[in-house]
């Protein structure tokens, strides 16, 4: 008997902005196997902002982080109801598994779990090679639908992409405007804070890139924080020269993610700690300046780095013996040991040549 045609597909990636902007390439790729096919998109709720008017999606599957009953209850009936041919599972948790079961899809992909054999018809296996300057974050996932011979070509297709509608790139300049920015001069975006303080440079290392930044020629400085870290920027910010806080704009700032990605699209690059906000630069094309967190797998994340338009550092690049005898959870918990051993000095040469090929009067 032939197997049931695909003309329904599901893609599941919950949780980080990150993560749900990197797995909508999945949905592209479905698109060029199964043109026919509908591809919906399960996510949470608050990401859906980096996925916007994405045209390979058709239809979003939405939720929030914490369901109740009476919600689960509402995703369950919904997958049901929409009787998807294929799904796959980027995500790979207990959340994927309750949307999983329910579902009767005939075939279900995911990476190998301690649970593969009760939800997924096929599964791939994470690997530790790296084949293109994607990365693994990406070429993992692309495992999840095609052989191992096949990634090399699959990972350079296709690069997360964020689509902005004219109005918000409009919107965006009228607010640099309004604010006195000349954007005929360089703009910069500053990640200031990761998502945590174990994602977070030094106070006085952010500090010093800053007062960097702000001493290249015709620069303002625009900073990327969550409204909850306001004072621990406020914090960092004091440390910086007065002569050279004239060129920061804290006050620029977009109230929602949508707002944020139409001012990161004006920007010339973005400097700072790894994050989300670096997936999404790279999605606009803007050039990134990457500090990564000790304890972070750079060779999954640091994607596209080709030394000149983007470029992604760790501490393990500069002094690899640091780490020897130490486990990844070990270095983590001792993550500010190892970031004060992740000296300004180490990458201010770089971030300079950086800072003067992406300016607006760069060479």
């Amino acid at each position: 008997m032939n197997p049931k045609p695909i003309k329904k597909i599901l893609v599941i990636q919950q949780k980080m902005i990150g993560d749900v902007l990197i797995s909508s390439l999945l949905c592209s790729h479905f698109k060029v196997l199964y043109p026919q096919a509908q591809v919906h998109y399960a996510i949470h709720q608050g990401t859906k902002a980096v996925v916007q008017g994405h045209p390979d999606i058709d239809q979003f599957i939405l939720s929030t982080p914490k369901k109740s009953w009476n919600q689960w209850r509402k995703l369950i009936n919904q997958i049901k109801k929409e009787q998807y041919d294929l799904i796959l599972d980027a995500y790979g948790k207990l959340e994927s598994l309750m949307m999983i079961l329910p579902s009767g899809a005939p075939r279900v992909y995911g990476h190998k779990k301690w649970f593969s054999l009760l939800a997924y018809s096929r599964t791939s296996k994470p690997s530790s090679q790296v084949y293109t300057h994607a990365g693994n974050a990406i070429e993992d996932r692309l495992r999840l639908i095609y052989p191992e011979s096949e990634i090399r070509v699959k990972a350079q297709e296709f690069r997360p992409k964020i689509y902005l509608t004219p109005e918000e790139i409009s919107w965006a300049k009228e607010i640099i405007d309004a604010h006195n920015l000349d954007r005929a001069k360089t703009l910069v975006m500053v990640s200031v804070l990761g998502s945590s303080i174990d994602k977070s440079l030094p106070a006085q290392t952010m500090a010093q890139i800053l007062t960097t930044l702000a001493q290249q020629p015709n620069t303002h400085i625009l900073l990327n924080y969550m409204p909850h870290q306001k004072q621990s920027v406020e914090a960092i910010l004091a440390l910086v020269p007065e002569k050279n806080r004239v060129c920061v704009h804290p006050e620029v700032y977009g109230q929602n993610l949508r707002e944020f990605l139409a001012l990161l699209s004006q920007m010339n690059y973005l400097v700072g700690n790894e994050g989300g906000a670096v997936n999404m630069a790279k999605a606009l094309n803007i050039p990134t300046f990457t500090l990564f967190s000790p304890w972070i797998n750079k060779a999954a994340w640091n994607s596209f780095d080709d030394g000149q338009i983007h470029i992604g550092l760790h501490l393990k690049d500069f002094t690899p013996d640091l780490f020897q005898g130490f486990s990844n959870k070990e270095v983590r918990k001792n993550h500010q040991q190892f970031y004060k051993a992740f000296t300004f000095e180490l990458f201010a040469p770089l971030l300079n040549s950086f800072c003067l090929r992406h300016s607006s009067t760069g060479q």
